[in-house]
């Protein structure tokens, strides 16, 4: 980098995290000057899952490497594919340099990384040499600016050049000196330079997914805050990364040892961090799934779970994550990077017998994570981030020595749902999972993997295959795994069975797709209308579920447990369906009249309704969960037009929230006596009963054309793989108006806006923020 700025020879040391330096060079076409960021990146490997998060697109990257220590010794490859999984159009130079008098000179296989790689990734192979000869020149250092120049040359100019009222906010803000500051400090210095809060707003929010910035509009701890400075970020990361002390403790680091790291005393100034960042830092670090708070009992940390009776062990049916026992001043997280690299076969054992267990079954798939050519690839760092974005199943999630994982391995649990054991496999994730009716644990932990593949590294994708069913001979299974594609499009063909590409042996294909969670669109017709028909005579055997499961998970049986993993199911499809909808305000709600002993179903224009919020982390309402019969009501006026129109999706929307409102209750350990239920339940009879009367007033046809708003563009009618709710989000954005007219301020109950780890937002009590 020195060599590239023009600056005098010195040695450095390892470079902690990054380091971002402006390097000038000319583009030869319109003899001007061009100042680049160069970001140095350091080289250990454990900084490498943290780096892809700064990777871009529109950048020129320079694989380095020393002559003297070989291509293997500087992982050229696996730093271009780093580079290339994450960023598919990078274009990357391959320097040696470092090679000094006498020291051997480049020897690297060009053309098997370019037959690997492509031309349009490695654009050249330099050898530079850092250090000036006696004369002071260095050698090659201007070839290699000219390919940089060259390269940037061939970027769009509309990708090249910024508004000019950027390149101003961006020297008033490099004037400051500071690597960050407060979000007002930013307007009040714009405003004095004449500009509107608007340009500043799209400013900040383009240069932050460019990443010259971080800037995160939608999290309440954030939104006041604005990293000037990435590298300033990531050094303070790399401390914690590079700590001895939190790899002994497997990973788990008190907040003042943190506070150490980030401010000691024998760095330099520059090197060391204000105290009132600091929880700032380890929330970034959560962001970034590094990291993530646990919580910890008083229980002896020494005690082996094997030690303990199957009830400690499976501990309480919690489906939210608590902190019991930690100081608030001196919190305990898990830092992912640095948990053990060995698993814990005792603790396994314990918590992954051999067998399921008696009315368990077991489903297994492997997410087979592969290039652009389909050959099998690293995403580096996944398991680290599938440990964070996975926590609210860990075994630890009430008391953090009892978590199992490992840099391999992870076990989970969801309660009635299941137990799932996660194994990084090569490059694959192999999840199985045990339990009653394990299809939608293992559908969602699949739609995870899958998500986080595809949308992290775009060079990438993720096949969902089943395991073949043939033993291979002695006591391992035959390694040959099925794409769930090809064996669905077989059995459209009317093939029954499929050849093992291992073992050659054939395979019926329904047997192999026991393994595939089904994926369908939820409809009028949907598994909620099968829900609803066969427990509507269940009212009472759900609020005695409710009561089974305050014992405790052993207290279900298994018909509880499958008739509560499929009402799971039916509220996870109905907010996934409606995600684009969530930006603008509230998804859940129930309706019921204000009147409702003299309203006729049949026969009325305008109503009065009562509206009530409900919260979608609990997917509870509001007045239950604040204690207050009127926080989150509102009393809204409805003309029958509209009611009518949005009748399917109404009809949907409540039904879900009336079958999972005992098990939202017992996840949240909340207290639902007979009368309380019973007026919830209720309120939502009241309105199915006029709902179901306008379904009627319209021929009863529940079609999906019914749930396609006038609006819908023709092209959307009739395809299979489009979410008839999803087609409907127009009523939900209507109610969103009717909404704000009754709440101009927007306030909704006090419900706040977050977004998860697939950057959805959602609407949840406060006391839920922390979760996200």
């Amino acid at each position: 980098m020195d060599a590239l700025e023009g600056l005098p020879w010195r040695e450095h040391d390892t470079t902690h995290g990054i380091r971002i330096r402006p390097i000038e060079i000319i583009d030869f076409d319109s003899e001007t000057e061009i100042t680049l960021n160069g970001w140095d990146f350091g080289g250990q490997r454990v900084y490498r899952p943290t780096h892809q998060l700064f990777f871009s697109a529109h950048a020129v990257y320079l694989v380095v490497w020393k002559p003297r220590e070989g291509p293997q010794a500087g992982f050229v490859r696996e730093w271009i594919s780093l580079v290339k999984h994450r960023e598919p159009d990078a274009q990357i130079l391959v320097v040696a340099t470092h090679g000094g008098p006498g020291q051997r000179q480049p020897d690297i296989d060009r053309q098997g990384l370019l037959d690997l790689f492509g031309e349009e990734t490695i654009r050249g192979f330099f050898h530079v040499e850092s250090k000036p000869s006696e004369n002071g020149q260095r050698r090659g250092i201007e070839k290699l600016k000219e390919a940089i120049a060259s390269i940037v040359g061939g970027f769009r100019k509309d990708e090249r050049k910024i508004p000019k009222h950027w390149c101003k906010l961006q020297e008033i803000l490099k004037e400051t000196g500071k690597p960050w500051l407060y979000l007002d400090e930013i307007y009040t210095l714009c405003r004095k330079h004449g500009m509107d809060d608007d340009k500043v707003h799209t400013f900040l929010s383009r240069t932050h997914h460019s990443g010259h910035l971080i800037y995160y509009e939608y999290d309440s701890q954030f939104k006041n805050m604005v990293v000037l400075k990435p590298d300033w970020l990531a050094t303070a990361m790399s401390f914690v990364l590079d700590d001895e002390e939190i790899r002994r403790a497997r990973g788990l680091a008190r907040f003042s040892r943190l506070g150490e790291l980030w401010n000691d005393p024998m760095r330099p100034e520059e090197e060391r961090y204000d105290p009132a960042l600091h929880p700032l830092f380890l929330r970034l670090m959560g962001r970034f799934d590094l990291s993530y708070r646990v919580a910890e009992s008083a229980l002896d940390p020494s005690t082996s779970l094997g030690d303990r009776s199957p009830s400690e062990v499976e501990g309480p049916l919690v489906k939210h994550s608590v902190h019991h026992g930690v100081p608030d001043d001196d919190p305990t997280s898990l830092i992912a990077q640095l948990v053990p690299d060995i698993r814990p076969e005792e603790l396994l054992r314990a918590a992954w017998p051999p067998e399921p267990a008696a009315g368990d079954l077991e489903q297994i798939q492997v997410c087979r994570i592969v290039d652009d050519r389909g050959q099998s690839a690293t995403a580096e760092g996944i398991f680290y981030q599938l440990i964070v974005r996975l926590h609210k199943f860990s075994l630890g999630r009430a008391d953090s020595h009892q978590g199992i994982h490992w840099q391999r391995g992870l076990v989970l649990d969801d309660g009635y749902n299941g137990r799932a054991y996660l194994a990084h496999i090569g490059n694959d994730i192999r999840i199985t999972v045990r339990a009653s009716y394990p299809t939608y644990f293992l559908g969602l932990l699949i739609g995870e993997v899958k998500w986080l593949v595809e949308n992290f590294w775009e060079g990438l994708k993720c096949e969902v295959t089943v395991p073949c069913l043939a033993p291979s001979g002695g006591s391992k299974p035959c390694p040959g795994l099925f794409a769930v594609e090809d064996l669905v499009e077989n059995k459209k063909r009317g093939y029954p069975e499929y050849r093992c590409p291992f073992c050659k042996e054939w395979q019926d294909i329904d047997a192999l797709l026991s393994n595939a969670p089904p994926v369908r669109a939820l409809t009028t017709e949907s598994p909620l209308d099968t829900l609803m028909a066969e427990f509507a005579d269940m009212k009472r055997a759900l609020v005695i579920t409710h009561e089974r499961m305050r014992g405790g998970f052993a207290q279900l049986d298994t018909n509880d447990k499958q008739l509560l993993n499929r009402i799971d199911g039916a509220q996870n499809e109905l907010l996934q369906a409606l995600t684009d909808e969530a930006r603008d305000g509230p998804r859940l709600f129930s309706l019921e009249p204000v009147a409702r002993s003299r309203l006729n179903p049949k026969g009325w224009a305008r109503e009065k309704f009562r509206l009530t919020l409900w919260c979608e982390h609990s997917r509870l309402p509001l007045p239950v969960l604040y204690g207050d019969e009127n926080k989150g009501v509102y009393r809204i006026e409805l003309e029958r037009k509209w009611f009518r129109k949005a009748a399917p999706f109404l009809k949907v929307l409540n039904g879900t929230l009336r079958l999972g409102l005992p098990v939202a209750a017992a996840g949240l350990e909340l207290t639902l006596d007979e009368a309380t239920y019973e007026a919830m339940e209720g309120q939502l009879d009241s309105g199915q009963e006029i709902i179901q009367a306008s379904l009627k007033s319209k021929g009863g046809d529940n079609q999906i054309g019914d749930w396609l708003g006038d609006d819908a563009p023709e092209r959307e009618r009739g395809r299979a793989s489009r979410s008839p709710i999803s087609a409907h989000g127009s009523i939900l954005r209507e109610f969103h108006a009717l909404l704000r007219k009754q709440d101009p301020a927007c306030k909704f109950g006090g419900l706040v806006r977050v977004r998860n780890k697939r950057n959805e937002f959602l609407w949840v009590h406060p006391r839920f923020e922390e979760e996200y």
